[in-house]
């Protein structure tokens, strides 16, 4: 079998959540079968490069809009490439124009990562187009089944979705280096609450730099983004001290995630569909305070047995959920623990790897078992 993925951009160079669970999904698919990727170059040249193992090819593009590529040539690629199953990743208005466009050989698998959310104007001239894109896919793969109950995009292709969630390599975060462990909870004091992540909109650090008057250890809030330098305002300005430390080397994240008590994860925008981060952090033992969003979110951290999820833009929620999970300490490494096995097993990424690979080998024999959950 050949199997094409396409997204706009792959991990490396890229490193986000769609561009990673791309990029694992075609390390591990290659055992199995014939992997190619498609993204853009974000340049004006088009290229075929090895990215992770994995063949890229990379078009030339114009540049980007409201965060899609501009790119002429994508259609002709994607024709051009001839696959047994075209796997395109979404939202990727890119990709999903060009499918109209070009209409490949072979069967379409969507792997159906998130709503378009902040760009809801733009959505009422492309929604149509969008829809029409995902009428035209043998099968849909939604990453939970709370995003599929409150995705008002994906109400009208129900039939056509099989939930099948996102994973980690749990093994990259399993090697702490001890003696910077206890340095780095000594620099703190001891039991901290810890935070990574991009500082986007809808992270609501916001909520968890208020809600550090109300907690009793130290914050520590790693990362950056465009939303770094108002959220350090706001601190001054209430004369808080969380600690913003930047961005980590994956191996710092590391560290950082087995030093800390408890990880926060406040997001408060339905951007947030999944939360890969609160896997890395079961993957470390550690419990998880996260929000209630209506999306996968709640699949990630399940309230009560890896972690707390707390309303969201509730900053006294917030603070004394991770109060109480530090001060409780046998309860937290029990969250914790039922975390780490979790990912270990059902969201260990090869796992999660090889049932797409099914379903793909499925909806090429023409067994197409979509079924909603």
């Amino acid at each position: 079998m050949k199997i094409l993925h396409v997204y706009k951009d792959f991990d490396p160079p890229v490193h986000g959540g769609m561009e990673r669970h791309m990029a694992l999904m075609c390390r591990f698919q290659r055992e199995w079968a014939d992997v190619e990727a498609l993204t853009c170059s974000r340049s004006g040249f088009t290229r075929r490069v090895i990215r992770d193992g994995t063949p890229v090819t990379e078009v030339g593009e114009w540049g980007r809009f409201q965060n899609a590529p501009v790119s002429p040539m994508f259609p002709y690629y994607l024709k051009r490439m001839r696959a047994d199953v075209v796997v395109v990743h979404v939202p990727n208005p890119t990709a999903e124009v060009a499918y109209l466009l070009a209409r490949p050989a072979g069967r379409l698998v969507v792997r159906y990562q998130s709503d378009v959310v902040r760009q809801a104007a733009a959505m009422r001239v492309y929604g149509p187009v969008q829809m029409h894109f995902l009428r035209n896919a043998d099968i849909i793969l939604p990453t939970s089944s709370q995003y599929l109950e409150t995705s008002a995009t994906l109400r009208g292709v129900r039939s056509r979705c099989q939930v099948v969630p996102l994973g980690i390599v749990a093994e990259d975060f399993a090697r702490p280096d001890a003696a910077r462990v206890s340095e780095i909870r000594a620099a703190y004091g001891g039991a901290f609450a810890f935070f990574s992540g991009r500082h986007r909109y809808y992270k609501g650090l916001e909520y968890l730099v208020r809600a550090t008057t109300d907690i009793a250890y130290p914050v520590v809030i790693a990362g950056d983004g465009p939303e770094r330098a108002r959220l350090s305002a706001l601190a001054s300005e209430l004369g808080l001290r969380p600690l913003f430390i930047g961005a980590l080397s994956h191996q710092e994240l590391v560290n950082h995630l087995h030093a800390c008590a408890v990880v926060a994860f406040p997001s408060v925008e339905r951007s947030e569909a999944y939360g890969l981060s609160i896997l890395e952090a079961h993957a470390c033992g550690k419990p998880v305070v996260a929000t209630k969003l209506g999306t996968g979110v709640e699949f990630a951290n399940l309230d009560g047995v890896t972690g707390v999820n707390v309303p969201p833009r509730d900053s006294k929620a917030l603070a004394a959920a991770i109060n109480a999970l530090i001060e409780d300490e046998p309860r937290a490494r029990r969250l914790g623990e039922a975390g780490r096995a979790r990912v270990a097993g059902e969201l260990d990424a090869r796992v999660i790897a090889r049932r797409e690979f099914e379903i793909y080998r499925d909806v090429v024999a023409g067994c197409n078992k979509t079924t909603g959950t």
